[in-house]
């Protein structure tokens, strides 16, 4: 039988490069999952929210008071003012374990250093206990024939104090996560990804 993948996240400050469509969404809320199945509170906070399917799929197994403790928050405009918003959230909310941003920059290109200071001030202004995930596009080095997934702003976010993982897809659609110097590989099925 399939194993859903379990993540060592409590108090980490990741940034998450995905190949595009890959599931990196999907991993966010598999996470968020267990963040509530483990009693805590999730703020997600994202210019649109997760596909609708995806979403019911992986939240099904949560009964409806468990599911009342993932909240949705709008990430656009200033990222200041965003930063701004998820910290009050996160201090007015009892239990959060998990802040998720999802799609936090451009999906292309640079990132701009006002982004980068932005998160980097969030991760200074939350509990410590509180894991915060960034996911964003995977950039691509048009220069090289190299396949691997390139994390934009790598150097300055790992001076921030966040740990760097990459997801992509081989093709025979499986996933493969890079984290902490290990490799998991898997699949997505209803429940999130498994073995």
């Amino acid at each position: 039988m399939a194993e859903r993948w379990e993540l060592d996240l409590p108090g980490k400050s990741i940034h998450l490069s995905v190949e595009g469509g890959c599931g990196g969404t999907t991993l966010g809320l598999h996470c968020a999952v267990d963040e509530i199945q483990g009693g805590g509170r999730v703020l997600w906070a994202s210019p649109h929210m997760p596909n609708a399917t995806r979403f019911s799929q992986l939240f099904s197994s949560l009964n409806i008071v468990e599911a009342s403790r993932f909240h949705a928050m709008n990430l656009i405009g200033n990222m200041e003012r965003c930063v701004d918003a998820i910290v009050e959230a996160e201090q007015n909310l009892p239990s959060v374990g998990l802040i998720v941003l999802d799609d936090w920059c451009e999906a292309t290109g640079r990132i701009p250093s006002r982004n980068t200071k932005a998160v980097i001030d969030l991760k200074k202004r939350i509990n410590a206990s509180t894991t915060l995930l960034l996911i964003s596009k995977a950039g691509t080095d048009v220069s090289s024939n190299d396949t691997e997934v390139k994390s934009r702003s790598e150097t300055v976010l790992k001076t921030g104090g966040f740990e760097i993982w990459t997801l992509k897809e081989t093709e025979q659609k499986s996933k493969i996560l890079i984290c902490e110097e290990k490799e998991l590989v898997g699949k997505i099925d209803e429940s999130g990804f498994i073995f």
